[in-house]
């Protein structure tokens, strides 16, 4: 016969052949303590996450300073930031642009590649790193709808965005 540990109203423990009750809230502090425990999944660093996007970058033949700028603005080099519009991860990618991109918006490296293929398809679209890095924050079709000129509500964005490629590429 199987014996089972229950408690009793005060909190006792009572050997019982019935069920094994133990509260909700121990079962799920037990989980997720377990996960974190044997979980080697770690946050990466600025250095880390800086180091992929020139490497992607690079292997993907687009310039790192460029991206490295757009990563900064939009997350600060964070993958784990959210915008209040579903925006995920380094690039703010939309999860339905990531999926158009065949991409995982939640995974570092996909969410790096989907922010270049992203900013290569509006660079393409384009012509130019201004209205590409325009189009990036406000969507292709706001460019167009400004004939192919930066909408105004887009212009501090892309001033921030060219100040730090300066930057990145004199460093």
């Amino acid at each position: 016969m199987i014996q089972y540990i229950c408690t009793d109203l005060k909190g006792g423990y009572l050997k019982s052949n019935k069920f094994l009750y133990i509260p909700k809230r121990i079962i799920v502090f037990a989980v997720l303590f377990l996960v974190f425990l044997f979980s080697n999944v770690q946050a990466a660093t600025v250095e880390q996450v800086k180091k992929s996007i020139i490497d992607q970058s690079v292997s993907m033949g687009v310039d790192p300073a460029i991206m490295l700028s757009i990563a900064k603005a939009e997350s600060g080099f964070r993958q784990e930031a959210r915008g209040a519009g579903g925006h995920v991860g380094v690039f703010q990618l939309m999860p339905g642009t990531a999926k158009r991109l065949g991409v995982n918006p939640y995974n570092l490296d996909d969410n790096i590649k989907g922010g270049i293929l992203y900013y290569k398809s509006m660079y393409k679209t384009f012509g130019s790193m201004e209205l590409a890095v325009a189009a990036y924050n406000t969507g292709p079709d706001a460019i167009k709808r400004c004939n192919n000129t930066i909408p105004k509500h887009a212009r501090g964005f892309v001033s921030r965005i060219m100040t730090d490629y300066k930057y990145y590429k004199s460093n």
